[in-house]
């Protein structure tokens, strides 16, 4: 019966994907927006300021999970100074709305390894993020992230 249970999941699911159950084509702009995204992260990992800087909304508005807000030239220059670095940047968990047209948002998880000075350390982060296409290009408009705590609980209603 260990056996047969997985088989069966697998001949629904590939039943479904046959009839057309599966998950929707993604719209145009999810796709556009998904594939920015991998290009931000690319520029990122690769100190490449130029191609960042390419990617974000003039209008940017960029929270940091310890709670500071940049704009976007002083995101690009702090990140370009020179004493940050990132590797293996990861993407998770991905849900990915778009409310109506011209705005995507991303909802997600990363995990990283960061330098900042001397210093490397591994990042996790939940975060969500807010493209806007831009006469014909998407851009990062808003981020917000935070480190997940793991341990929070909800009170009891009384």
């Amino acid at each position: 019966m260990n056996r047969v249970l997985p088989l069966i999941r697998l001949l629904v699911t590939v039943t479904a994907l046959a009839l057309g159950g599966g998950r929707a084509a993604e719209s145009a702009a999810v796709a556009a927006v998904r594939q920015a995204d991998a290009a931000r992260c690319a520029a990122m990992m690769r100190g490449d300021g130029a191609a960042l800087a390419g990617l974000l909304s003039e209008e940017l508005r960029f929270v940091h999970s310890d709670g500071r807000l940049e704009r976007k030239a002083d995101y690009v220059r702090n990140l370009m100074a020179g004493d940050t670095e990132y590797r293996d940047v990861k993407i998770s968990g991905l849900e990915v709305l778009e409310p109506r047209p011209g705005v995507v948002i991303v909802i997600g998880a990363q995990e990283m390894r960061k330098r900042l000075g001397p210093t490397w350390s591994e990042i996790r982060l939940r975060y969500l993020a807010v493209w806007r296409e831009e006469g014909g290009t998407w851009r990062m408009y808003a981020w917000q992230s935070m480190r997940p705590a793991g341990n929070s609980t909800v009170p009891a209603k009384q």
